[in-house]
């Protein structure tokens, strides 16, 4: 015999509780307001977990073999270990560079 997910009366409310083969509650649900409501969230976790696979969400998955790492290249840098030059930003020119430009 399989485990089991009772409907249970919590006063005006009702929740629903997952038992194992021994009846040890082992999930409970939060309240619905109304008795099929909770049927339909106990039907669809029990849907959602038959059959389902137990995936082991603690280890990283691992990369494919077929697939190599990109290659990087370094940027280039200048013996001083500057950018290499090039068209300075408008905010490093000096004013008489920038009238002429207009």
């Amino acid at each position: 015999m399989a485990g089991k997910i009772e409907i249970r009366a919590s006063g005006e409310k009702f929740r629903f509780v997952v038992l194992n083969r021994s009846g040890d509650k082992l999930i409970q649900s939060g309240q619905f307001d109304d008795k099929p409501g909770a049927k339909r969230a106990a039907a669809a976790l029990g849907r959602a977990v038959s059959g389902a696979e137990i995936v082991d969400a603690t280890k990283p998955a691992a990369a494919p073999a077929a697939k190599t790492p990109p290659e990087t290249t370094a940027p280039e840098k200048t013996s001083a270990g500057r950018k290499p030059a090039g068209k300075p930003s408008t905010a490093t020119r000096s004013g008489a560079a920038r009238s002429a430009k207009r």
